[in-house]
């Protein structure tokens, strides 16, 4: 679905499958470049969806990963062995995306399955750059969530300011993922800092959330007032 010219949202739970986070894609020039990829469960739907739109997954050279979980980057080592696509991570999350950790990549702890390590080609940054059809995008390392989280900024060709926050907004906390609370407070404080006409986020329908800076005030005044250790996972039945 597009979200904005030349920006599509191609996975997620409304998109793919149900262990997918939001995967985006953005045309540039003869390649095509992806925001993070989803899991091996929802790869066949999310190459439909490409599809559909009218384009070729062949053509997709790099995916640029939020974070190193399952949920947003299982399917990375399906998109290389198809298709010779290279991933890049936050160097603060190789090593769990590489030796296939599954409790630090969230595999076992929410979904039930095993991680298979993945090779990174390269490592974000803060203040990489990439250039798309949209125009430039810029990386912010957003450590909290994980310690090798990065939101990235579309300075899009209309105009807009849009964030892609992963899972720096709306993400869970665990001690057992690498979570930290202060790291995640100045994140927070460093989003706050700075103006976007937009955001979306890990795990939501194909949407732009307007009213951004506001919204990212919010969050950042909540954040951490209270943590709920009922959290269900993705791969049990719960009664109640």
């Amino acid at each position: 679905m597009m979200l904005l010219p030349d920006v599509y949202q191609v996975g997620g739970p409304a998109r793919s499958h149900a262990f997918d986070a939001t995967a985006y894609l953005l045309p540039a020039g003869d390649a095509l470049l992806m925001i993070d990829c989803g899991t091996p469960e929802g790869f066949p739907q999310i190459l439909e969806n490409i599809r559909s739109l009218g384009f070729d997954p062949a053509r997709i050279t790099r995916i640029y990963a939020t974070h190193g979980h399952y949920d947003h980057v299982g399917a990375a080592g399906l998109f290389r062995a198809r298709f010779a696509t290279g991933l890049y991570v936050h160097e603060l999350d190789r090593a769990q995306v590489e030796t296939g950790d599954s409790e630090r990549t969230s595999a076992s702890l929410l979904y039930g399955v095993q991680s298979t390590p993945i090779p990174v080609d390269g490592t974000l940054q803060e203040g990489d750059r990439f250039q798309t059809d949209a125009g430039p995008v810029t990386v912010l390392h957003t450590p909290g969530h994980t310690m090798g989280s990065c939101c990235f900024v579309l300075e899009h060709r209309i105009g807009m300011r849009l964030l892609f926050a992963g899972d720096t907004l709306h993400g869970g906390y665990s001690a057992k993922i690498g979570s930290s609370e202060d790291a995640w407070r100045q994140s927070l404080d460093k989003l706050a800092s700075q103006h976007f006409d937009a955001f979306t986020f890990g795990h939501c329908p194909p949407s732009l959330l307007c009213d951004a800076d506001a919204r990212i005030r919010s969050l950042r005044q909540s954040f951490a007032n209270y943590y709920t250790p009922w959290f269900k996972d993705f791969y049990r039945k719960y009664p109640y």
